[in-house]
């Protein structure tokens, strides 16, 4: 049960209510993400146009962000990310076999190409230790240019504080999400920083 009440879109102050109606409109409901967020119905507006960004408007093609914030979802150990993206991931074309290998995307023989293996080496490092290497990031350059490495460190950062924000408020599973977790840490690489 959610530790902060889940703003009811119908009965909240006027200013959460006109967002989690806009929300609603764009994205079919007001997820429970939202109405915690429409506690402070402010911060809950820059949130939102963040995530909108990234999820419409940056240079990163679609598959790879999710396969990006499946991974964070993987190493932060939010459920409800996962459950919430798992879908969306599948929709723009990601395949089965990515979604599955992901905990151990390192191994040899995975089905990732180069390009979101430097992605993803990217997710793991600013998710586990905040900094990425300088080759890390010189990678993902190379494959996704400079405005792409941009918004990925950005994406992984925004996924990250949301996973936070999830976990530490209990915030409720949507109904019908039957969170079928891949967790990451029984295919972690020897010697990685807990997630």
């Amino acid at each position: 049960m959610a530790r902060l009440p889940l703003i009811d879109p119908d009965a909240g102050e006027p200013d959460a209510v006109a967002l989690l109606r806009r929300v609603a409109a764009e994205r079919r409901r007001p997820f429970n993400v939202y109405r915690m967020l429409a506690n402070s119905p402010q911060l809950f507006e820059r949130v939102y146009s963040l995530s909108s960004y990234l999820w419409n408007e940056s240079a990163l093609e679609p598959r790879l962000s999710e396969l990006v914030i499946l991974r964070v979802a993987q190493l932060t150990r939010s459920e409800y990310e996962w459950s919430r993206h798992v879908g969306l991931a599948r929709r723009v074309g990601v395949e089965e076999e990515k979604i599955g290998g992901l905990a151990g995307w390192r191994g040899t023989g995975t089905p990732f190409d180069p390009g979101e293996r430097a992605a993803l080496a990217l997710t793991d490092e600013v998710c586990r230790d905040v900094e990425a290497s300088a080759a890390t990031v010189e990678a993902v350059r190379d494959f996704h240019g400079d405005q792409a490495t941009l918004e990925l460190v950005i994406l992984i950062g925004f996924y990250g504080m949301v996973a936070g924000m999830l976990r530490s408020l209990a915030v409720d599973p949507e109904e019908g999400d039957v969170p079928v977790f891949v967790g990451a840490a029984a295919q972690e690489p020897t010697g990685s920083k807990p997630g």
